[in-house]
């Protein structure tokens, strides 16, 4: 038995390695934007327990500077951040060659027609009402990351044989 232990590769039990999504998830960074230290570090936290890299800002220009230092893959940010606001924030962030490919979740006071609409003209990606559900937050950017990432080539049927 003790010969058979030395002998054998040494294997841990372990679960199933998680799926294709969770892999790409836990090596995105969010970049969560809002003066409100309580809405941001709830924001954050579910960003975080959904396994994602989750940097944060409290004010329009910090966000577009980390932004631009960290190039985030998704940015959710409240549009009544101080010093500059969030639609301003996203159309500089669309502007620059740079960062203009990260798709910004705006968050606004409400869904109202006229929140869609102001988001889709500063080139935010979606619009969520606050407060944030956590299933919807969540959900949202994982919507952007996979709309927004590149996937990995497959092979087609044409070199089967």
């Amino acid at each position: 038995m003790d010969s058979e232990r030395a002998h054998a590769p040494h294997r841990e039990v372990s679960a199933a390695p998680p799926p294709m999504a969770a892999s790409r998830r836990r090596r995105a960074c969010i970049l969560v934007v809002d003066d409100g230290a309580s809405a941001r570090e709830s924001n954050a936290a579910v960003l975080r327990r959904a396994g994602f890299d989750v940097q944060v800002a409290a004010d329009g220009l910090e966000a577009l500077a980390r932004a631009v230092a960290r190039r985030p893959d998704v940015v959710v940010i409240d549009v009544s951040v101080p010093v500059m606001d969030g639609w301003e924030v996203t159309r500089r962030l669309k502007s620059a060659a740079a960062t203009r490919d990260i798709p910004v979740i705006a968050v606004a006071a409400s869904e109202s027609s006229r929140a869609q609409a102001r988001a889709a003209e500063a080139g935010c990606a979606a619009c969520l009402a606050k407060p944030c559900r956590p299933e919807e937050l969540r959900a949202e950017v994982e919507r952007q990351l996979d709309v927004h990432r590149p996937r990995p080539r497959r092979r087609g049927r044409a070199g089967r044989v």
